[in-house]
């Protein structure tokens, strides 16, 4: 077997050249080569897939970000509408209110300025009107939105009508029982004047 060194990686090698031993230390040579270049690679290789671990985290991160910007603005936009549907609704409620009190102030100025021809009916709309107060500010007192607000309109209904009804059959009384009770009060007179006029 030949002592010769072996020869470097750039040189030309003569495979029949070399002897035994040389080409084992050769081969080992290569060896250890081949393996620092795989571990290089390896290296290398694993720092990419951290990088890559990295980056994937970071884009996750973003689009998570991303995603809770986006829902944040349609939650803003959502709530944006319902706070100016709420501002229309009190807006509107405001105005409805303006016009009940208006109403109200033109009705009491009506009733205030009638000539009092007919006391009963300037005493009935005068109870009618404070009625009509109490009734609107017992409906203002209620929640627009409340369930007992469609209740209490419908209660208010019927008591109106009831009221109706109820004055309407008290003047039919009234209109029935005039002229009895004045027959009966001039026989009730004459009664007591002829009793009167025997003693």
């Amino acid at each position: 077997m030949s002592e010769d060194p072996i020869p470097g990686p750039g040189v030309d090698i003569d495979r029949q050249q070399l002897g035994r031993d040389q080409l084992i230390a050769l081969l080992r040579d290569v060896t250890e080569q081949r393996d620092k270049v795989v571990s290089q690679f390896e290296a290398m290789a694993l720092q990419v897939n951290e990088a890559t671990r990295e980056i994937d985290d970071a884009m996750l991160v973003a689009e998570h970000n991303a995603r809770k910007a986006e829902e944040c603005e349609h939650r803003t936009q959502q709530e944006t509408a319902r706070a100016n549907a709420l501002a229309a609704e009190l807006e509107e409620e405001r105005r409805t209110r303006v016009k009940i009190a208006a109403e109200f102030a033109h009705y009491r100025d009506v009733v205030q300025h009638a000539p009092v021809d007919d006391p009963w009916g300037q005493l009935g709309r005068a109870a009618s009107q404070i009625v009509n107060d109490r009734v609107a500010w017992a409906r203002a007192k209620i929640p627009p939105d409340s369930p007992l607000l469609p209740w209490f309109d419908r209660a208010v209904e019927l008591a109106k009508t009831a009221g109706r009804q109820a004055w309407k059959w008290g003047k039919a009384f009234y209109l029935w029982a005039k002229p009895r009770v004045i027959e009966a009060w001039k026989w009730l007179r004459s009664e007591i004047a002829r009793r009167m006029s025997r003693e």
